[in-house]
């Protein structure tokens, strides 16, 4: 082959090269503009679709109430409405939402703790969904501070997010920073153990952070 003709098809070969890497990200992204993680932000419409479609079941008042809620008291990790129709329970003259029926007796039988837990829980969504989309799902997903044990990511005020070893740390207050930042592997290893406990169905609700304070880190 000349030389004119291998420069040539050197041209032809880099010029489909460059295409055809163009072509696998834009397969890979589905289109142009497409960026990593849209499918994940569709998919988490689909769901936050779904859960107001069955919110719209209850009654106005109700759906104000659920809302507000979110999660159940009894299963946290639960988004009401995310597996039908949430249940109401009259707890000692309040109402409180519940994920299914299986958790009606638990929360009848907790009385005021139940109460307790689904006053956090409203409290603490409130102070979630002023987060960015994603640092709210993060949140959630973690559920719980990553040092102080049950507390409810918002229910202290705005939590802070840390950055530990490039992966993303919540912690309730400021008073548990210091300790987070001193064991990072730990922290992020509690991380990870609260996000799969919610991976696989929560656990029933106990914030056990009654005696936890802003400013000061639980012993």
């Amino acid at each position: 082959m000349s030389v004119r003709r291998w420069s040539c098809f050197g041209a032809l070969t880099a010029g489909l090269l460059v295409g055809g890497l163009a072509t696998g990200f834009a397969v890979a992204d589905d289109g142009p503009g497409h960026k990593h993680g849209d499918k994940h932000d569709h998919d988490q419409m689909k769901v936050e679709k779904k859960i107001a479609d069955t919110l719209k079941k209850l009654s106005v008042a109700d759906q104000k109430l659920a809302t507000a809620q979110r999660f159940c008291p009894m299963m946290t990790y639960s988004r009401l409405g995310a597996d039908g129709a949430p249940l109401k329970v009259m707890v000692e003259g309040k109402p409180v939402f519940v994920c299914c029926k299986g958790c009606v007796k638990g929360a009848e039988k907790g009385g005021k703790d139940t109460l307790a837990t689904a006053e956090k829980l409203t409290k603490a969504s409130a102070v979630l969904a002023k987060l960015s989309a994603e640092d709210r799902a993060a949140a959630e997903a973690q559920k719980y501070c990553a040092i102080a044990e049950g507390s409810f990511l918002g229910s202290m005020g705005a939590p802070i997010k840390l950055d530990l070893k490039g992966k993303p740390a919540f912690v309730c207050c400021k008073g548990c920073t210091a300790k987070a930042q001193a064991n990072p592997a730990a922290t992020l290893a509690q991380v990870e153990k609260l996000k799969k406990a919610g991976e696989h169905g929560g656990h029933h609700g106990d914030d056990k952070h009654g005696d936890h304070k802003h400013g000061e880190a639980k012993k």
